[in-house]
C-alpha cells in the first residue's frame, strides 16, 4: 500500500506565491497548528446551538441561536471574550438568525410560529411577525441588496419573502417546495435564491429586486426522500 509523506519542514517554493501568501511563509505543520481552545461560551449549556455565525466583516462579534429560544451575541476582543446582548422573547427554541448587512438587525425563526427582529445594540425585539401559515419557521436569510426584506422557510414546505418594515409578506413573494424547508441563500447580488429541504430538493428562484416577486426556475435533486 502506498502511503503519502509530508515533509513538515517545507514552505511553499518561491515559484508558488499564491500558495506561499497563503501559508505566511511558515512551514505546513506551523500554519496548520492547533494553538488551543480561544474561549468557550457556556450560556446553552442545555440546549442544542444550531447556528453559529460571525457578523458581517467583523472577525470579533458572532451570535448563535439555541434550542433554548435565545439568541445570544459575543464579542472576541477586547480579552476576555464576554456576551454583551442575549436576545429572549421566542417562546420556543431558535434553528436559524440573520445578520443584517450593517450588523444592527438580527432576524430570528422559531419552532414558535414566529419571526422576530432584534436590534444588535440594545437586544430589544423591535417587531415580532407571525408566519402567514402558522407553521413552524425553520430557517432565514437576508435580500443582500434590500435589508428591508426576509425570506423565511417554514415546516409547511413553503417560502415566504416578507418585508420586515410592514411585517406584512410580498405580494407573489411565495412558494411551495416539496419539503420542510431548512436552507436559504442569496447570491451576491441578491438575484438569485436557494432553497433546500428536507427531501433532498434544492430550488433555485429568481428574484425580482422591484417588487421581490419569486418565479421558480430550477430542481436540483440531490437525494431523494
Amino acid at each position: 500500500m502506498n502511503r503519502a509523506v509530508y515533509d513538515e519542514s517545507v514552505v511553499p517554493t518561491s515559484v508558488a506565491e499564491a500558495s506561499r501568501a497563503m501559508a505566511g511563509d511558515t512551514t505546513l505543520s506551523e500554519n496548520y497548528a492547533f494553538a488551543g481552545m480561544y474561549h468557550i461560551f457556556d450560556q446553552h449549556v442545555d440546549e442544542a446551538v444550531p447556528k453559529v455565525q460571525f457578523a458581517n466583516d467583523d472577525k470579533h462579534l458572532l451570535a448563535c441561536c439555541s434550542r433554548d429560544g435565545s439568541i445570544a451575541i459575543c464579542q472576541l476582543v477586547p480579552t476576555p471574550s464576554t456576551v454583551v446582548q442575549v436576545l429572549r422573547g421566542h417562546a420556543r427554541g431558535v434553528p436559524d438568525f440573520a445578520w443584517s448587512l450593517s450588523n444592527d438587525v438580527i432576524v430570528s425563526t422559531s419552532l414558535d410560529a414566529t419571526m422576530r427582529i432584534w436590534a444588535t445594540e440594545d437586544g430589544k425585539s423591535i417587531r415580532e411577525i407571525p408566519d402567514p401559515d402558522d407553521s413552524e419557521l425553520l430557517c432565514c436569510t437576508f435580500q443582500p441588496m434590500n435589508n428591508n426584506l426576509t425570506v423565511v422557510g417554514n415546516g409547511k414546505h413553503t417560502i415566504h419573502v416578507v418585508n420586515i418594515s410592514t411585517g406584512k409578506k410580498v405580494k407573489g413573494g411565495s412558494s411551495k417546495l416539496t419539503g420542510r424547508v431548512l436552507s436559504l441563500s442569496f447570491d451576491s447580488p441578491g438575484r438569485i435564491l436557494w432553497a433546500g429541504d428536507d427531501k433532498g430538493s434544492i430550488f433555485s428562484f429568481l428574484f425580482d429586486m422591484a417588487t421581490g416577486k419569486l418565479t421558480k426556475a430550477k430542481r436540483l435533486v440531490v437525494n431523494e426522500g
